[in-house]
């Protein structure tokens, strides 16, 4: 397997802030729009958030009703459904808190394009989470279990 080359490309405030009223300044829209096109030019096939952005912005805060009952203990590997995908959507999601209901950051979302979607998760999640990602026509889903995440 070809090792990853990661670029971290980042628009936050001077406090290191990433989130916050600082992007609704007028000032803010230029500096918005180049980091936009540096972006793109980047020619990325994945990017990366943490569990708070992606609910945010991708789950919308969906919570997800798992039932504990009856639910298999699932082993704890890594998982990869789709490796052949064009593009990829990582969320660090250490407990699995992530409501999604579909596989892949689709066309709704006038930003992004159908990116498949790759769960970091931690040995602590629910066999309960693990079962709706892998019943619940989220088969698309990749998963990697990693000892913790700071």
């Amino acid at each position: 397997m070809e090792r990853p080359y990661i670029i971290c490309h980042m628009l936050t405030s001077l406090d290191g802030k990433v989130v916050g009223d600082y992007l609704k300044t007028e000032r803010a829209d230029l500096f918005s729009d180049e980091y936009a096109k540096i972006h793109e030019r980047y020619g990325y096939n994945a990017w990366i958030c943490g569990r708070i952005t992606m609910e945010e912005h991708f789950t919308f805060g969906h919570q997800l009703d798992l039932k504990e009952d009856n639910i298999p203990m699932i082993s704890r590997t890594d998982y990869i459904a789709n490796k052949d995908a064009k593009s990829y959507a990582v969320a660090v999601d250490p407990s699995g808190k992530l409501g999604w209901t579909e596989n892949s950051i689709a066309p709704w979302n006038e930003d992004r394009t159908e990116d498949h979607i790759v769960e970091v998760l931690t040995e602590q999640v629910s066999d309960a989470y693990l079962a709706h990602l892998k019943n619940w026509s989220l088969l698309t889903h990749v998963y990697f279990f990693v000892d913790s995440v700071y």
